[in-house]
């Protein structure tokens, strides 16, 4: 028997490895803390990087409901999604981190 996956969790493993190489990202703010502390803040950026996928989980989740039939179409032919999902993914994101709503679609 087959089971057939969700649009969401193919989307998510189709940018999951470009998201964790953006969560791992040392924003400015880490980078003056680690310098000023002299790298005694270190320890608290392991917790990031989980938190940040956790972040994109939810945006992936709803940006997915935003792929019509032909985006769906080939995210399950080939794991592609289109170029804008990722600047939607942000956007989302952004707007979770900051508690407000989460975004309309904006195409």
């Amino acid at each position: 028997m087959v089971k057939r996956v969700r649009d969401e969790r193919l989307a998510w493993l189709a940018v999951q490895p470009t998201l964790r190489r953006r969560s791992r990202r040392s924003t400015p703010l880490t980078l003056l803390a680690t310098a000023l502390t002299l790298g005694m803040s270190v320890h608290r950026r392991r917790r990031r990087p989980t938190e940040r996928m956790a972040v994109y989980s939810v945006a992936v989740d709803h940006v997915a409901g935003f792929l019509d039939d032909a985006e769906r179409a080939a995210l399950r032919a080939d794991g592609t999604v289109p170029r804008w999902f990722l600047s939607e993914v942000e956007r989302a994101a952004r707007a979770v981190r900051q508690h407000k709503p989460l975004p309309a679609p904006a195409r």
